[in-house]
């Protein structure tokens, strides 16, 4: 089953290291859907995914989505945290929590073209 652009799924980012955002958190897959089926089909191992957070930051650099869903909580997808992680490391077997709509989507990649500064 590959994953889609605009999910989000739990994914365990480690421990925390310095001020790296760790542990088990939802992320938000951001990679284009051409990826997303390559990782389907094990030609290619990463993802690109952005880190959420229940604690709510509104910034120029933030999204803020309410709880739905499986989603449990109010949370911040933290758009100046992109990433990449080995698809391993998604919790896939727990279900996607929460699919943005296509309009939320859009309104992340203003804030990561605001972030790269494009």
């Amino acid at each position: 089953m590959p994953i889609e652009k605009g999910e989000i799924y739990l994914a365990n980012l480690g421990d925390v290291k310095c001020a790296d955002i760790g542990k088990i958190r939802p992320v938000l897959i951001f990679q284009n859907n051409n990826l997303n089926r390559m990782v389907a089909d094990n030609l290619y191992n990463d993802v690109i995914i952005i880190p959420l957070s229940s604690k709510i930051k509104d910034n120029d650099f933030t999204y803020v989505i309410k709880k739905r869903d499986a989603l449990k909580k109010d949370s911040t997808i933290l758009c100046n945290a992109i990433k990449m992680i080995n698809s391993k490391r998604l919790m896939l077997d727990d279900g996607v929590l929460t699919r943005l709509n296509p309009d939320e989507i859009k309104a992340v990649e203003r804030k990561i073209l605001l972030l790269l500064d494009i």
